[in-house]
């Protein structure tokens, strides 16, 4: 979820909520949030005919309340069809003044690389983030991302992902096992997405789209991501904005998978449905306490035991790693300074950036919770 799942969650957030309709009332869903300075103020969605909408119901309920008090906080999600979902509090319970987080600065002669691993979907109640990295961000004359999403009007982002995602043959269900596909229309009616408007499109944008909104119903949201907040500070100039990789190769990768590996990775989705309010809590505890060990273990868990699966993910994770190191080895080539935004599941690992690094002759330095980027500076 980290990287696998929702790298791609601002591009199918700008084209997938077109496909998000008010599903047939077959099911009642209630979700309830609170407002991190009041918990003991409970609002209620009512009744919704699914998730996503009862996610919304409730969080616009308690934002219209607390919309013109000045109080500091954030409405979230503590329920979902009387499924617990963790708080903020609970999941930086673990986090300790003294935490390594998921920030390291690489120094070559007068460059200097401060790299990032992020989010691409939070919550509100999550930020703010540790000021080191915004500490990073203004010490950094370039910011990069995986890709940068403001070179590209959105709906040039929803043509070319539509391109990219329409089937050629077949429909969806054709493309689809029947007991895939059954489960499939039974989890969209649950989120409120309608399978049947998406016959055209390859099984990748289902599971692009059922990820999303498997987080949106939980009170998360593309727009509070670490990328995405970074992105929208507006102080840097577009020469200044650079990208790893570009939309076309991520498109590419994504949706021009064969048809048995986009099906194989949609039901590991969906066989993890029901367990994805655990999985999200174990992987925010793990990203937030800068546990990579534990990082590491729900990541490889997600990649499943199919090997057409692990191969998708190997794919999406260690081959980019090298061709990521390969442009930041460029940087540290330079004499200018960087903060480089990465998906934190491409840092860890032996086959990890850091670790390519290191390899290639560039030690980093981790920065801790508990550290100024100014103290650390001499100490590399």
């Amino acid at each position: 979820m980290i990287c696998c799942k929702t790298g791609m969650s601002r591009v199918i957030k700008l084209i997938g909520l077109l496909l998000v309709l008010v599903s047939p009332r077959l099911h009642a869903h209630v979700s309830v949030a609170h407002h991190t300075s009041d918990p003991s103020t409970l609002y209620s969605s009512g009744t919704q005919p699914n998730r996503v909408l009862a996610a919304q119901n409730a969080m616009g309920n308690c934002q219209r309340t607390h919309a013109e008090q000045r109080v500091s906080g954030a409405c979230e999600l503590i329920s979902m069809d009387n499924i617990p979902i963790a708080t903020a509090q609970q999941l930086l319970a673990q986090t300790s003044a003294a935490s390594p987080l998921y920030l390291w600065r690489f120094q070559n002669g007068d460059a200097t690389v401060y790299l990032a691993g992020t989010v691409h979907i939070l919550k509100e109640s999550l930020h703010p983030l540790p000021r080191q990295y915004e500490d990073a961000y203004h010490a950094s004359e370039n910011l990069v991302f995986e890709v940068d999403l403001s070179r590209y009007h959105p709906a040039e982002v929803q043509q070319k992902t539509l391109e990219y995602a329409k089937l050629s043959a077949l429909s969806l269900r054709q493309s689809l096992p029947d007991d895939t596909y059954q489960r499939l229309v039974e989890a969209g009616m649950r989120y409120g997405m309608p399978v049947g408007q998406m016959q055209g499109f390859k099984p990748m944008l289902a599971f692009q789209q059922l990820s999303v909104m498997g987080l949106l119903a939980m009170g998360y949201d593309p727009d509070f991501g670490v990328d995405h907040y970074f992105g929208q500070l507006g102080l840097r100039q577009p020469e200044h904005i650079l990208q790893l990789e570009t939309l076309e190769l991520q498109l590419n990768l994504l949706f021009n998978q064969p048809l048995d590996v986009q099906a194989a990775v949609l039901k590991q989705s969906l066989d993890e449905l029901d367990d994805l309010p655990t999985i999200t809590r174990d992987l925010m505890k793990a990203y937030f306490s800068g546990d990579d060990d534990a990082l590491g273990v729900l990541l490889a868990n997600q990649a499943g035991d199919n090997p057409l699966t692990k191969a998708f993910h190997q794919q999406l994770i260690d081959q980019r790693n090298r061709s990521m190191t390969a442009k930041i080895q460029g940087y540290l080539q330079t004499a200018d300074s960087y903060l480089v935004l990465v998906g934190a599941a491409h840092l860890i690992g032996p086959q990890g950036i850091v670790a390519l690094l290191s390899k290639a002759g560039f030690s980093g330095v981790r920065i801790h919770s508990n550290q100024s980027l100014m103290r650390t500076h001499n100490n590399p």
